[in-house]
């Protein structure tokens, strides 16, 4: 089967393509930068704009994919907040192009990357354990700078819902905690650092309370899930968690501090924020998908690092 990923230079989609390779898939990759796209032997590259609806078209056209796994987002806070208006036209209109274009093309599958922060307006309780058929509220008034990522993120969920309804597309959405990995550059800055900076000997400051949690989840975790998604002969669903390591910021420490001899260190000063339990039960029963520990994420991240 041919699978066309768009979006392929971010942290997902550059780990995606080797390993759907790897699976015996003829793989296109199609991104706005290629210069932050692996040249990877097999691969088709195409350089065209999500936000450009005869790019997407004419690529699907062209190489008539099985599936279109669309990964092209501005992701975190300060990228969706720099320019409002190339924002809205990657992630909301660029995401409507891959759908209309995957229907005009009878594309079989369309699978994107969608976030936990769709759950980020659900009350927070303690032991609470929220699965994908949990209610979604959403409200900006508490944050509307911070949660305007999230909230392209729920419109999209709409935008996808409407395409399977009407004109019976297969899409499928997955929901990742905060993904950590070599290369990560943007969202939270710690959380894009803390490994590197462990093995560079560098003291890593999380503007956090010790107690406060945090879900966090290895980009090969991910990319594992795209690829079972991907591969599927048929879907049980239309949207997937993948779940995370949810830790407290002192837990956390402990690991980079104990297994890469770092120095992380939080601050009491803050007022303690906690994330709840995001389950990825239906992903495990459907799949088999399981989190690798966190501890061999770390090693296996800081020995990459290591390496280059």
């Amino acid at each position: 089967m041919a699978t066309l990923i768009i979006g392929s230079s971010g942290l997902v989609g550059r780990n995606l393509a080797p390993h759907l390779l790897h699976e015996g898939e003829s793989i296109v990759c199609m991104d706005l930068n290629m210069e932050l796209t692996p040249d990877l032997p097999g691969a088709t590259m195409v350089q065209g704009d999500v936000s450009n609806f005869t790019d997407v078209s004419e690529t699907i056209q062209r190489f008539e994919p099985d599936r279109v796994i669309n990964l092209a987002y501005l992701v975190g806070r300060n990228a969706c907040l720099q320019d409002l208006n190339r924002t809205l036209r990657v992630n909301i209109l660029g995401m409507d192009n891959v759908f209309r274009a995957s229907v005009a093309a009878d594309v079989s599958r369309v699978i994107w990357a969608s976030t936990l922060g769709v759950y980020s307006s659900i009350d927070y309780e303690p032991g609470l354990v929220v699965t994908e058929e949990y209610p979604r509220p959403y409200s900006p008034y508490s944050s509307f700078d911070g949660s305007y990522y999230n909230a392209l993120k729920h419109f999209n969920e709409y935008q996808a819902l409407l395409y399977a309804s009407r004109e019976s597309l297969d899409v499928c959405a997955i929901r990742p905690s905060f993904i950590f990995g070599p290369g990560r550059t943007t969202g939270v800055p710690w959380a894009c650092s803390f490994i590197e900076d462990a093995i560079n000997g560098k003291t890593t400051h999380v503007p956090m309370h010790p107690d406060s949690t945090f879900g966090l989840i290895y980009v090969d975790d991910v990319v594992d899930l795209f690829t079972k998604i991907t591969l599927a002969k048929t879907l049980s669903s239309n949207v997937y968690n993948t779940g995370g390591h949810l830790l407290s910021i002192s837990e956390i420490a402990a690991e980079v501090n104990s297994v890469l001899n770092g120095n992380l260190i939080s601050d009491p000063a803050k007022n303690p924020l906690f994330q709840f339990d995001i389950s990825n039960g239906r992903a495990h029963k459907e799949f088999g998908f399981t989190l690798s520990p966190f501890s061999e994420s770390l090693i296996k991240h800081a020995n990459i690092l290591r390496s280059q």
